[in-house]
């Protein structure tokens, strides 16, 4: 069968060409100053095709031409993909074909996406099973439990195995200062029986120290002054995270860094991660993390790690919200492990939230495209069309199920009642009715 790819630009990536060659396809690439179906038309006249495949993000309908000429996808890498598992003939003139083909097969593209993400990936060092990555793709997710006094050592182990079965790569042991010595090593030795990826944050250096001795893949929170606390038989046996002593900007972040990063390779250290610590929006310069992180992506050779707990426990935004632009501006920043929590009520379930981020945003790099359309979506509440039965009416109206509901009307009164599908389409209006009348 052959394809005609019709292109604006002027040099096509070589690789979609070979890949749709592996799959069989003979494959033409056709250079076009305009999408427009009638000049499209006219340059494909002569030319000998089955189909031709012009550019997803092109805004003209080509069904006047035939059902021949049909749309590819937002970005070219995505094609060979895309007609792995389909014809060409189950592509649509109108519509682009992530959304002609459907969610089900997106996934399965997305799947594979991934498959390759891991596959291609440089790691800078790996922890057992686990590859660190140099840079994004793919992102790495890690999960801070807690250890607090009265919380006992079986409950850790059961919200770490929670943890690592939600997608967590690595679970954070983190402590509360002045923590006994005693309960967080109980509990550092219960989570390492779990044979995963356990990362030590306890309150004190010389608890840190017993924690690497006793197995802890990650030591956390290293300063540029606290390098040489930590005895030199134990700088290569562990990764070690190292923070800023210095927080006023982002350039401050960044200097302190490097020179904690040459001062740790001075002394022997081996496996380093940089994290330039994320401030709580607005006020306190969140944008300056992300602009820290993308400084140091580009110009050290340590993988870059941001907790984005600080962020998203202060802010009034759903977590799956937060924890979705967060991951993905970690993306862009060169951030190759994420750090959540679950420790407030309103951060349940945000390591499941990250690794769907992460996953999102490792095929949408790969890809080279909008993080959109992929079959993988963090869409909790507000979904991509209504259920069935239900039309949307614009100005907070629904019919659902051949009833009209005004959302606002509905929640006001307390009819809540009129079933989860109600809740469902009504979300939106109906935590904080006070809002209007600010």
């Amino acid at each position: 069968m052959k394809l005609v790819l019709v292109t604006t630009l002027e040099r096509l990536d070589s690789s979609v060409v070979e890949k749709l060659k592996a799959l069989g396809y003979d494959v033409e690439v056709l250079s076009v100053r305009s999408l427009n179906p009638l000049d499209v038309r006219e340059a494909l006249r002569g030319v000998s095709f089955d189909y031709a495949i012009v550019p997803g993000t092109s805004p003209y309908d080509y069904s006047m031409l035939g059902g021949r000429v049909v749309k590819g996808t937002v970005s070219p890498k995505t094609l060979p993909y895309v007609l792995e598992l389909v014809s060409p003939n189950l592509l649509s003139p109108s519509v682009q074909a992530e959304k002609a083909v459907g969610p089900n097969v997106m996934i399965e593209v997305s799947r594979r996406v991934y498959e390759d993400v891991r596959a291609e990936a440089i790691y800078a060092f790996k922890l057992g099973s686990l590859g660190v990555p140099l840079r994004p793709p793919p992102i790495i997710v890690a999960s801070d439990v807690y250890v607090r006094e009265g919380r006992g050592v079986d409950e850790i182990l059961l919200e770490s195995a929670y943890r690592y079965s939600e997608g967590a790569d690595i679970v954070v042991l983190s402590s509360q200062p002045g923590l006994s010595k005693r309960v967080y090593l109980d509990a550092l030795d219960r989570v390492l029986s779990l044979g995963r990826v356990v990362a030590a944050d306890p309150a004190s250096l010389e608890v840190l120290v017993d924690a690497l001795d006793m197995g802890a893949h990650i030591a956390m929170s290293l300063t540029r002054s606290s390098l040489s606390e930590i005895p030199g038989r134990l700088r290569s046996k562990a990764a070690f995270v190292i923070i800023p002593e210095i927080m006023a900007s982002w350039r401050s972040r960044v200097y302190e860094l490097r020179r904690a990063y040459e001062e740790a390779l001075r002394l022997g250290y081996e496996n380093l991660i940089l994290d330039p610590v994320v401030n709580p929006p607005v006020n306190r310069g969140l944008l300056q993390s992300f602009i820290a992180a993308r400084e140091l992506s580009e110009e050290s050779r340590a993988p870059i790690m941001l907790g984005l707990n600080n962020a998203v426990e202060m802010m009034d935004v759903d977590s799956h919200a937060s924890i979705g632009v967060l991951t993905l501006l970690a993306a862009e920043s060169g951030v190759s492990i994420v750090m959540v929590g679950e420790e407030s009520y309103k951060a349940r379930g945000s390591t499941r939230e990250a690794k769907k981020a992460t996953i999102i945003a490792g095929v949408a790099l790969k890809l080279d495209t909008p993080p959109k359309d992929l079959g993988y979506t963090i869409l909790n509440l507000k979904g991509k069309s209504p259920p069935g039965g239900v039309q949307y009416k614009g100005y907070a109206r629904f019919i659902v199920d051949n009833v009209e509901v005004d959302c606002r009307e509905a929640f006001r009164r307390g009819e809540v009642e009129c079933g989860s599908k109600v809740y469902e389409v009504c979300a939106p209006w109906a935590e904080d009715l006070s809002f209007p009348s600010l």
